[in-house]
């Protein structure tokens, strides 16, 4: 073949390359976000460890997409709570805080990476309490940006959520505050389409409804926490924790209120 018919052939084919990769890429992501939400479902450490290292393959294999550093993040912000080892929890929050910082060089306006960045920088805290005083602002700001970038973001809010219920009462947050927050991403939810985009963040529905139960029971509002635990149900079937702890701890407060 002549090379200037070899070279038009490559003008052709080029295209076609670039549209299957960019399918498989997008095939192996949507099926690594299945994944993600089974893992969470079933609410063990060894599944979610493994959908992660799902991502950061991906991540490695597609470092200028901030789409698939943000989920590293998801991922890392998701396993965490169920790592009890600090020596081993506290990489994961590095790295998934690195990998916030990567989504949000590559897209500063990617508002749902740098909500996830103040949700991780608020759970790694723990790993030395001392820190409170630094990373303690600097989560509430970062989520506070974030929700200024993006108002109708309903896991910004969420998040938002989370970070008021952990923050002492005398800086404002609490149950009472955090639930308030917690129905206001309820409400956004609602209001708010499914992704059409297989790869898009699409999770949060179930977890606005279970954390809004989480604070109902702390300010002992027995019968609402059954509610909201009973609607996350409805959103989210397969939801191990919803329906095997937090459920059955809802109505067995209320069947000790209703004790003579």
């Amino acid at each position: 073949m002549r090379p200037a018919l070899i070279f038009a052939a490559v003008l052709l084919l080029a295209p076609m390359l670039t549209s299957a990769r960019a399918s498989a890429d997008a095939a192996a992501t949507a099926a690594a976000r299945r994944a993600l939400r089974e893992a969470v479902s079933a609410g063990r450490s060894e599944g979610l460890l493994r959908v992660r290292a799902q991502f950061q393959a991906l991540s490695a294999a597609e470092p200028g997409s901030a789409l698939l550093h943000y989920w590293v993040a998801v991922a890392s912000w998701r396993v965490l709570p169920l790592v009890d080892d600090k020596k081993k929890a506290e990489p994961i929050a590095r790295d998934g805080l690195a990998h916030c910082d990567a989504a949000l060089a590559i897209d500063p306006h990617f508002a749902e990476a740098l909500a996830m960045k103040g949700a991780l920088q608020g759970m790694s805290i723990r790993f030395n309490p001392a820190s409170m005083m630094t990373l303690g602002p600097q989560s509430e700001a970062n989520l506070s940006r974030a929700r200024d970038m993006s108002l109708a973001n309903p896991r910004i809010q969420f998040l938002r959520g989370i970070g008021t219920l952990h923050k002492p009462a005398a800086f404002g947050g609490g149950p009472a505050p955090a639930l308030e927050m917690f129905k206001q991403a309820q409400a956004l939810f609602a209001a708010d389409s499914a992704a059409a985009d297989s790869t898009a963040p699409d999770w949060g529905r179930d977890d606005a409804l279970l954390w809004a139960g989480r604070a109902a029971m702390e300010t002992k509002d027995y019968a609402a926490a059954r509610g909201y635990f009973t609607a996350a149900l409805q959103a989210n079937p397969a939801n191990a924790w919803v329906r095997g702890r937090l459920l059955p701890a809802a109505e067995e407060a209320l069947a000790g209120k209703a004790k003579p």
